[in-house]
């Protein structure tokens, strides 16, 4: 297998729109369209998406990504979960193409309908997608559930990365 199929399995346009499809379903409001560029990069980087998973109703940004966790892939060494958000920048821009392909595709389909923001027509819920990939689905619906409650500045800030508009 070649490079080049390796990143079609990566950035399936078809398995990234599920993604976004259940980040939407979190987030349960419209959405600017700049907060979801953010969210494939995240979700699909593997330690931000054990963190992500580990939310519950209740958490916040700051719950999940502000606190001394063990990270197994580190010797189970302590380190602040915000460790988990500081490859983002760097995946950030492998993430712009298959993020709008992933939009057209949900807009296609009619799962979204585009005005000044972005509605959610069909909602996707984690708990009755497949078992072996529900892990990306659920960490994307608490992404969007997290940052309903918070402006995408404060966000960014956090992030210590901002998108240029």
């Amino acid at each position: 297998m070649n490079i080049q199929h390796i990143e079609t399995l990566m950035y399936n346009p078809f398995f990234l729109s599920k993604i976004i499809q259940c980040y939407l379903t979190g987030y349960n409001k419209e959405s600017d369209l700049k907060p979801i560029f953010y969210v494939l990069p995240i979700v699909m980087y593997k330690d931000s998406r054990d963190r992500l998973n580990s939310a519950r109703s209740d958490s916040s940004l700051y719950s999940i990504f502000s606190k001394e966790v063990p990270f197994k892939d580190y010797n189970n060494s302590k380190l602040n979960s915000k460790f988990s958000l500081s490859q983002v920048a760097e995946l950030f821009d492998d993430y712009i193409e298959p993020t709008k392909m992933a939009i057209i595709i949900l807009e296609n389909n009619k799962k979204i309908k585009f005005s000044k923001k972005i509605k959610l027509t069909e909602r996707l819920e984690y708990n009755k997608t497949h078992p072996l990939i529900r892990d990306y689905f659920k960490s994307a619906y608490y992404l969007g559930h997290i940052l309903r409650n918070i402006d995408i500045n404060e966000f960014e800030k956090f992030l210590e990365m901002k998108m240029e508009a």
